[in-house]
């Protein structure tokens, strides 16, 4: 603020983009894999972070699941994903939170390298990752 002029003008953050501008987020494929050593894997989940903030978005179903492993234990499955809605709340902790998850799910659960994207609506963004992944 300006005080001998009372002139105030917006702070940018570089936290908090504003609106239209674009944003770098890192983008995570959450999969399920029965038999490390095969190649039989599905995507259960899309997990974008950056900025401040996490959001995740889940298949709709087990069918692919148990597509690949018929003996899949889907109420495992769905816990999980309510452990990982519920730690992705946490501000700042997304990435982070990712990878000690993964150390405790023995391989059965993997998480892909992150990748970047560039987007102006994270929102937006991961529909359609989760259109195209799950």
């Amino acid at each position: 603020m300006n005080a001998e002029k009372g002139i105030t003008r917006p702070v940018k953050s570089d936290l908090v983009p504003t609106a239209g501008e674009r944003q770098v987020m890192k983008v995570f494929l959450v999969s399920y894999v029965p038999r490390t050593l095969e190649n039989g894997s599905v995507n259960i989940a899309v997990v974008m972070v950056g900025n401040g903030s996490a959001d995740v978005r889940f298949a709709r179903d087990w069918k692919r699941v148990l597509a690949v492993d018929p003996e899949a234990d889907t109420d495992l499955l769905t816990e999980l994903t309510r452990e990982i809605r519920d730690k992705m709340r946490v501000p700042d902790e997304g990435e982070e939170m990712l990878l000690r998850m993964e150390d405790s799910w023995s391989n059965a659960v993997q998480i892909s390298v992150g990748r970047g994207c560039l987007t102006e609506d994270p929102a937006t963004e991961i529909e359609a990752l989760a259109s195209q992944y799950l």
